[in-house]
């Protein structure tokens, strides 16, 4: 399928196609939005989690264990929500790019030119790339902490 509908644009059709393209780079900055706030709903659960782990010391290790369960849920859910929001922009981004080809100005596929298309860690680390990791730690956390209970109690 291609995205564009026609081989020539007059002024008319450039003036809207730039429309969409604007429409597109916000659709593109509510995603990235959304991903922020889905990442502080995740930090807030799970920090929420380890303090009921922090409050339950003293308690049996089915409260731990259950605790665990629900917290490798969690970062399960977070890590998949991650990729879901990571792939929704990358689709977006290459729509923006192939309109940025009939537009004056190339700023994104510039930009992502400069940076290297994120493949030198010295250019650029991608976002979702870094934040993937923290659901990971919070898995990895919680299994520790319950099996230290576990085999600590």
């Amino acid at each position: 399928m291609e995205l564009f509908n026609k081989e020539s644009y007059g002024d008319e059709e450039l003036r809207v196609a730039f429309e969409q393209y604007k429409l597109y780079v916000e659709m593109a900055d509510k995603v990235s939005e959304r991903r922020g706030q889905a990442n502080t709903f995740f930090t807030t659960v799970n920090t929420l989690l380890f303090t009921a782990f922090t409050f339950l010391a003293t308690q049996k290790t089915v409260w731990y264990v259950l605790l665990g369960a629900i917290g490798c849920v969690i970062s399960f859910a977070w890590f998949f929500t991650l990729n879901s929001y990571r792939q929704l922009n990358s689709g977006k981004f290459k729509v923006i790019n192939e309109i940025e080809k009939v537009l004056p100005l190339s700023g994104f596929s510039y930009e992502w030119e400069v940076l290297e298309k994120g493949k030198s860690k010295t250019r650029y680390w991608k976002l979702s790339s870094v934040e993937r990791v923290v659901p990971v730690i919070f898995f990895i956390s919680y299994i520790a902490t319950a099996l230290l209970h576990i085999f600590l109690a």
